[in-house]
């Protein structure tokens, strides 16, 4: 059965007048038609448009009312065809498809720079997280990735000649979710960081925003930042990006919100100035072929202070490279073009690898703590990457980011076209008739090794007399005979590839340079032993993997080239797409101004040949795009052909018979499944709609009558508890008259009784009311029996440790510590809410930190990020770790107190725990000569919170030491300069 006819008037195209949400639909579809449907629909605001499964977005560069809650109702387990397309809609089918499947999904988002795709991926995700019903868990997981966007365009995008906020890099947003449906997590993976920007930019563009952003920062003098025209990286920038204070601001919001603490946070800012002050790093030559750094020394010195290393070492390994051969050391020194480019090499490493860091730590915020990692989830993942490049003049990046897009074409037609052919050998299907072009034989060209494109230049990469020209020459020998390249006709240093979207010619010029990554393993080496936390961790995965490769030869070993990571991070990025179902998003850029309402037709034309879009609408009308098994077909669609309660083994017969009752033709049957075109698919599901109304009355009426027969027993429940009311009043109105009848002969005898002079008994004294302390003291102690002991909370081996205090007050604990030494601490239980408090003793007071308690019965410090399990835990934990940056530590614990004339011990956690035997367990006596303070008492305030008794010292209460004399009232402070180190 043919697509539904579209109705048509005498002597006109509907088709021309935007009428048509599918192209596939037209009978008569080509260049021209395509451009003037998409032209008349974006000039009646309907700027999305189907061409099969595939949605077109053109960027109407404005705000459209399309995207509002009624939008998102309509959008919801929907037929394709029941509502105009919608960036919604591919959410829809991406959402549902993964539940009712149970296979993975992906949206390929691509275009143009400047098209709209990061917007597109925000709305798709908008949508996803609206069907999932994941309530206020959901929202927050959307709201945190919203919050981090300032984040990662300020790091990973630059102003363009095409688009003033381009993405730089590849982003693979992946949404985890239960087999219910309901979103759990997200995780961000970064792909193909155009690192070469750090260093070098094409005429007319920017470097990544963070640079420009740095010199509104209130740090910017200290870091040495004055004016980005003073910078090498920055000084080919024609104009900064607007509003620079107000983005960086935006930054910093988005830092504390990832949860950066403000040592990481000065360890970017620091990260960031060093790289720009690299730039400004020169070399001279001290002897032939002998570079040597000839910038001033202040230059180097600020760049080896941001980055936690000595200037001279860094000198060294910017200057000269080290191996070892037969496990001898060898240095051998730079040239100052080499120094140059281990310079640059070093500052495109740090940003690279900081940019990988600020992932990572995105990802830890986008990941719930109650999420198993071990568990497996369904995904949706959202690809956002850069589109088809291709100007006057395409150097090394325009290469790089068109081998991309030719990968995800070849993806594209592998999904679409290959597996799809695959498939009708395997099922006995005749698929002659289906026919594209495939662009492997241009891929083999690109990553064929030994001999491709990218291979042939790390090759050149490492001679050292290579040049642009040699390396053209050698593309010019092996693949001059190849179709798809086409060798320069002059000594121009250039070649052309005839690209799926296109020939673009490509100049040489600096693809030696850009190409090279050499950082040197002394540069590696000196990161790692940073003193700053941040840079340590960013290099410390190269010492994982050369800890096990010795140093007994490392004379050969050489550094990734740019190419070479760029292939490998294309090579992850596809396996894992692989993996999923995809859905493909093309978005449509109008202008080249960013102006609403403006469509430039050959502008458009050129980027609809660059997706292919006609030779993919012409697959998609002739192939079978829907082939499920027959197990899936009958669960699907068997209710059609056979009753729901019919057991039914699912066949090549019982699949043709429900195909034959639906009405469709021009199906296949394969060996195993089911051929469908994509609108035969829709028309099933419109017949099998019809079951799903019937069976929605059935739930209705069932509904509606369970519903009547609960109320119906409510409402004999109500008027049975009526009649017992009323009984129930009834006696209550005998019981008063009995009660009046008794209180008047009551008042009668008191009458009598007066006036015979019998005076009355005296009452009883009233029962004394407790305090509000009182009863919260109650309830604390009760709170810590039921819910502190069990969990044996200050308790080992059902022994009371010795710095576990009952409840004692601020002041108490203060004046316990207040004679000890720095580090002595007490953990108390709080009076006026569940839970304690840990107090110690600092060089000139005492600090107390609130312990926290989560719903799962954790414990932290206020504060602190720390969490553990039970209250010993963490006080064990901070006996060994300091608590803050001023190195604070739990060094020893408080002990009871003692009584000075009895020579017991008196505590005060009595009150929680069983009472000690009978005159309290004894301890012995100081020596008399010693001064070490005896252990204080708890269940009843020290003595120096009293007043004194006569002939007796108000002096505070020795606490009892072994050895360490105590910290008098009058010794100086301990000052930041003498802290013991530990």
């Amino acid at each position: 059965m043919p697509p539904p006819p579209r109705p048509t008037k005498t002597g006109t195209k509907p088709w021309l007048k935007g009428d048509v949400d599918d192209l596939v639909s037209l009978s008569n579809l080509d260049e021209a038609i395509l451009l003037e449907e998409l032209h008349c629909r974006y000039d009646k605001k309907k700027i999305y448009t189907y061409v099969g499964d595939i949605l077109v977005a053109v960027n109407p560069f404005e705000q459209l009312p399309i995207y509002t809650k009624q939008h998102q109702l309509k959008y919801n387990d929907t037929v394709k065809s029941k509502e105009t397309p919608h960036i919604f809609a591919m959410a829809d089918q991406a959402y549902h498809n993964l539940i009712r499947n149970g296979k993975n999904q992906c949206a390929v988002i691509s275009g143009e720079s400047g098209a709209g795709k990061t917007e597109s991926a925000k709305l798709l995700m908008k949508h996803i997280i609206h069907l999932c019903h994941s309530g206020s868990e959901g929202e927050d997981i959307e709201q945190r990735i919203i919050e981090v966007n300032p984040l990662l365009e300020a790091f990973g995008n630059a102003a363009t000649r095409m688009n003033h906020n381009s993405s730089r890099f590849g982003k693979y947003t992946e949404l985890d979710f239960e087999p219910n449906g309901a979103v759990v997590g997200a995780k961000i993976s970064q792909y193909l960081l155009e690192k070469s920007r750090v260093v070098k930019q094409n005429s007319g563009e920017n470097n990544f925003h963070m640079f420009y952003y740095m010199f509104s920062s209130p740090s910017a003098r200290a870091l040495g930042l004055t004016n980005p025209k003073d910078f090498p990286y920055l000084s080919a920038s024609k104009k900064t990006p607007p509003n620079c204070a107000g983005m960086y601001q935006g930054v910093m919001k988005a830092l504390d919100t990832v949860g950066f603490s403000p040592d990481e946070q000065q360890s970017v800012h620091a990260i960031i100035a060093s790289i720009l002050h690299l730039s400004k790093i020169t070399f001279s030559e001290a002897r032939p072929d002998e570079a040597q750094v000839s910038s001033p020394p202040a230059v180097l010195s600020q760049v080896a202070n941001f980055l936690g290393v000595k200037g001279s070492e860094l000198s060294m390994a910017l200057t000269t490279t080290s191996s070892y051969t037969r496990g001898e050391l060898i240095r051998k020194n730079y040239t100052c073009e080499k120094a140059v480019t281990a310079r640059d090499a070093f500052a495109k490493a740090l940003y690279g690898r900081l940019f990988a860091w600020i992932v990572t730590q995105i990802n830890e915020l986008l990941t719930p703590s109650g999420m198993d990692q071990f568990s497996s989830y369904l995904e949706i993942g959202i690809l956002d990457i850069f589109g088809f490049e291709h100007f006057e003049k395409n150097g090394f990046e325009q290469l790089c980011i068109n081998i991309a897009n030719e990968q995800l074409q070849a993806f594209f037609n592998e999904h679409i076209f290959q597996s799809e052919l695959e498939e009708y050998r395997k099922e006995g299907i005749d698929g002659s008739n289906i026919t594209y072009k495939d662009n492997q034989g241009l891929l083999d060209v690109f990553f064929g090794r030994p001999v491709g494109i990218l291979s042939l230049l790390d090759e050149e990469c490492r001679f050292p007399r290579a040049t642009d020209i040699t390396l053209i020459d050698k593309f010019k020998d092996q693949f001059s005979q190849h179709p798809d390249y086409t060798a320069p006709r002059t000594n121009e240093p250039c070649f052309t590839i005839s690209h799926y979207a296109g020939a673009v010619k490509y100049h040489s010029d600096g693809f030696l340079e850009r190409n090279r990554d050499e950082l040197s393993p002394d540069v590696t080496k000196l990161c790692i032993v940073s003193s700053v936390s941040v840079v340590h961790n960013m290099f410390s995965d190269e010492e994982d993997e050369k800890s096990g490769a010795g140093t007994m030869n490392t004379a050969r070993k050489r550094a990734k080239t740019v190419s070479y990571q760029f292939a490998d991070s294309l090579r992850v990025l596809m396996s894992k797409m692989k993996k999923c179902m995809a859905h493909f998003v093309r978005c449509i850029k109008p202008n080249t101004n960013q102006a609403a309402n403006l469509f430039v037709d050959e502008f458009v034309n050129r980027q609809l040949k660059y997706t292919g879009m006609l030779e993919t609408t012409r697959i998609r009308r002739e192939g079978y795009s829907f082939r499920p098994t027959f197990g899936e077909f009958m669960e699907r669609w068997g209710i059609l052909a056979y009753a729901p309660t019919a057991s039914i083994t699912p066949t090549r017969d019982t699949c043709k018979c429900v195909l034959e009752k639906s009405n469709i033709a021009n199906w296949l049957l394969g060996k195993t499944k089911v051929f469908l075109r994509y609108w035969q698919v829709e028309q099933l599901d419109k017949s099998i709609k019809l079951f799903h109304d019937y069976a929605k009355v059935l739930q209705k009426v069932a509904n509606g009558f369970l519903v009547r027969q609960m109320m119906k027993r409510i409402q004999m429940k109500k008027e049975q508890q009526v009649r017992e009311i009323k009984s129930f009043l009834v006696t209550l109105s005998r019981v008063f008259v009995r009660y009046s009848e008794a209180q008047n002969t009551q008042n009668v005898e008191d009458m009598r009784r007066f006036a015979a002079g019998i005076k009355p008994k005296p009452s009883l004294p009233p029962i004394p009311q407790k305090s509000e302390s009182e009863l919260k003291r109650e309830a604390s102690v009760l709170w810590w029996k039921e819910k502190e002991a069990p969990k044996g909370a200050g308790q080992k081996n059902g022994d009371v440790l010795p710095w576990f205090h009952g409840l004692i007050t601020r002041q108490e604990s203060e004046q316990l510590l207040k004679p000890r030494f720095v580090g002595t601490f007490l953990v108390r239980v709080s009076e006026n809410r569940f839970g304690y408090t840990l107090s110690y003793r600092v060089s000139d007071r005492c600090r107390h930190y609130i312990i926290e308690q989560d719903t799962r019965g954790n414990y932290k410090l206020h504060g602190i990020p720390k969490i553990c399990t039970s209250l010993n835990g963490l006080i064990e934990w901070f006996s060994r770790h300091r608590i803050n940056k001023e190195g604070d530590m739990l060094r020893e614990a408080c002990g009871q107190f003692v009584n000075p004339d009895t020579g017991i011990e008196e505590c005060n956690y009595g009150e929680l725990l069983p009472p000690p035997p009978r005159g309290g367990k004894r301890v012995a006596m100081p020596p008399p000569q010693s001064n070490a303070p005896p252990p204080v008492r708890r269940d009843s305030k020290p003595p120096n919170l009293v007043a004194p008794v006569h002939g007796q010292s108000s002096d505070p209460p020795l606490v009892r030491r072994s050895s360490k004399p105590p910290i008098m009232e009058a010794a100086p402070p301990i000052v930041r300069s003498n802290k013991p180190r530990f």
